[in-house]
């Protein structure tokens, strides 16, 4: 996906290469919209801000596919300052 040409392609930033030259993306959990698909989780399901913690803004988001790290999970809470890698985004 061109995210130079993006309407939102301002909330992603370049995270380097792949072996074959193929640019990756990220972007802050913050900036994330349902629809938009993050790499090795798919389709965000459900993006909402939760209760702060710790003076922090939470997000609680799932995710089309889990991960298996702490424990296999779809459903995610996280601070505003992690990162994604994103694969495209939705208008």
């Amino acid at each position: 996906m061109d995210f130079s040409t993006h309407p939102r392609g301002h909330v992603v930033e370049p995270d380097g290469q792949d072996r074959h030259g193929k640019p990756h993306y990220k972007t802050q959990v913050k900036n994330l919209k349902v629809g938009d698909a993050l790499a090795g989780m798919g389709k965000v399901l459900e993006w909402q801000e939760t209760e702060p913690e710790k003076g922090w803004r939470m997000f609680r988001m799932v995710t089309e596919h889990p991960v298996e790290w702490p424990t296999r999970t779809n459903i995610h809470s996280m601070p505003e300052y992690m990162y994604y890698g994103i694969t495209s985004l939705t208008d």
